[in-house]
């Protein structure tokens, strides 16, 4: 609770302070894992979509906020002999994360139509798996059976370029490089169907969940409050 409410005062604080070219952006953006998650699950990529408010502080180049951003990673169909009642099943499986993180941002002004930054980001993740079986002849699920969570602590560093389509509206490119602390996770890999047991058979993984985040959006520019 405390977490949470810290959280959300990093958020809001900044609105007090804000000036004329803060900004909320909405963005959709590409995943790739790196280090010790690549190593485990070299398949997984992905991405998914967010948001961002960044409110200028006082006619600096400093600005604070927030990013709120959900990402799904690993899709994978599998094809393969159950039982008897299940000869040719399709096996969809991937991963979804939601990340909640305060933003600093350093974007000085450039008297141009291009304005280049630099961000910051510490917060949380939620990881969760799922994983669905398909009969391939009716094409329905027949199974739902495997669900676990996890939270991770996260940083992120990164940069971005936005351009001035006009006074209010702004086109946004980025990259940003998160690190984490270890998490549980399956990867497509380790999730086998046994047909002794007619069961599952799960191997849960750790791993840090570092990544590299890719993406293009659109911010509205504040100009009055």
């Amino acid at each position: 609770m405390r977490t949470t409410l810290l959280l959300i005062g990093l958020l809001v604080s900044p609105l007090l302070l804000a000036q004329n070219n803060s900004t909320i952006g909405f963005s959709m953006h590409g995943f790739l894992p790196t280090g010790e998650l690549k190593q485990d699950a070299s398949e997984i990529w992905g991405g998914g979509f967010g948001t961002e408010v960044a409110f200028q502080i006082k006619e600096s180049p400093i600005y604070l906020g927030g990013t709120f951003s959900f990402t799904r990673y690993g899709s994978k169909v599998r094809k393969g002999y159950h039982n008897i009642d299940f000869q040719d099943v399709r096996y969809r499986y991937h991963n979804e994360m939601m990340q909640l993180a305060p933003l600093i941002r350093f974007k000085p002004e450039t008297y141009t139509r291009f304005m280049p930054y630099a961000d910051f980001t510490f917060g949380t993740n939620l990881i969760y798996t799922r994983a669905r079986v398909f009969d391939r002849e009716i094409d329905e699920v027949v199974d739902n059976f495997f669900e676990i969570e996890d939270f991770v602590l996260s940083y992120g560093l990164g940069a971005g370029l936005e351009y001035l389509i006009n006074e209010s509206i702004s086109l946004n490119l980025f990259v940003r490089r998160n690190f984490s602390s270890r998490g549980e996770y399956l990867t497509p890999d380790t999730i086998q169907y046994d047909e002794e047991i007619e069961g599952y058979q799960l191997d849960i993984q750790q791993s840090r969940f570092s990544s590299l985040v890719f993406g293009i959006g659109l911010n509205i520019i504040l100009r009055e409050f």
